[in-house]
């Protein structure tokens, strides 16, 4: 990225922290504490959109036992994270997902152990 560019994308973004609208997007809501300091390093990659949470996956249950249709669960498959569905309802809050694939992740860890003793 041309780093003039990059800097006058700092200003406008300051400028709409400070003022609390940005003329470019519209957006009137700030964190106050937002404002991106005048010293670097600044670092930039690309972004772009894209799938990666889906409201709905594989059934499970509390210990993160894949579920067939009929309720059983098929030994030995264990889901976590953002394949399972059924934990947010019918939306979500962005960032979420992290809570599912940490809590959820950490759970089916521990019922592998346990059932496999």
């Amino acid at each position: 990225m041309d780093p003039a560019v990059l800097m006058e994308s700092v200003k406008k973004f300051n400028e709409a922290v400070s003022s609390g609208y940005d003329p470019e997007f519209g957006r009137t809501v700030f964190n106050t504490h937002a404002l991106i300091e005048d010293f670097g390093p600044y670092y930039a990659c690309p972004r772009s959109p894209a799938v990666h949470h889906t409201m709905g996956g594989v059934r499970v249950d509390v210990d993160t036992h894949v579920l067939r249709e009929d309720g059983s669960w098929i030994a030995g498959l264990y889901a976590a994270g953002e394949v399972t569905g059924g934990f947010h309802g019918t939306n979500r809050l962005g960032g979420n997902a992290i809570a599912d694939c940490l809590a959820n992740g950490r759970i089916a860890g521990l019922t592998v152990v346990e059932d496999n003793k």
